[in-house]
């Protein structure tokens, strides 16, 4: 069984991104929100923490899209037992490698930072370390979410997502059913602000 955990993340190693996006400082996360109506069934409904790499892709993980399996109900063994929360389906990208979002002051070199203190193991050797000390804040994935370069912008442009700043607690809220429709509520509520015109100051008549 340690074999086919370690044949997912293998697989997650071939398909991943190249390491150096692990290199970049945190400060280009963004949290998309997907818009009613987006016809695009892998996004429908979905909030997506995405990090924008060196190379100019942009990759994350869907974060309310939870599964009803665990690692421990999906692989026997003591190892796994501790691990019972649920696996959320990350994207449409490798749906069959697995992936962590977790929370550690130490830099993992096969793992891209998200947010501060906040990280996405992307090769197996990390992801067995993972597993073998994890974190106190860890969620696992199947598959993630990818977009070439320049195709996320052009996805924004067309009106398919909304973006907010990036909240490394989302990523480890317990219950998301509700977390698209309250962050689109505060999408509208951020876009209709930002679109009002400036109102012209009041003049004020000075004491004599």
């Amino acid at each position: 069984m340690l074999r086919f955990v370690a044949a997912l993340a293998l697989t997650l190693a071939l398909l991943c991104p190249p390491s150096g996006a692990g290199a970049q400082d945190g400060d280009r996360s963004v949290l998309l929100v997907a818009r009613p109506g987006l016809s695009d069934p892998n996004f429908r409904e979905t909030v997506v923490l995405v990090a924008q790499g060196e190379e100019g892709q942009d990759l994350g993980v869907i974060i309310n899209r939870p599964t009803e399996r665990s690692l421990a109900s999906i692989l026997p063994g003591e190892r796994f037992r501790r691990f019972s929360e649920p696996v959320f389906l990350g994207g449409p990208v490798a749906p069959h490698g697995l992936y962590a979002v977790f929370r550690a002051q130490k830099r993992y070199s096969g793992a891209v930072l998200m947010l501060p203190g906040l990280q996405l193991a992307l090769n197996a050797a990390t992801l067995d370390e993972l597993l073998q000390n994890p974190p106190a804040s860890i969620r696992f994935y199947a598959g993630y979410a990818g977009w070439a370069p320049g195709q996320l912008h052009l996805e924004i442009l067309r009106g398919d997502w909304y973006v907010l700043k990036a909240d490394p607690d989302l990523a480890f809220v317990k219950n998301t059913a509700g977390l698209w429709p309250r962050l689109v509520r505060i999408a509208r509520s951020v876009t209709a602000m930002r679109s009002r015109p400036p109102q012209p100051l009041q003049r004020t008549r000075l004491a004599e």
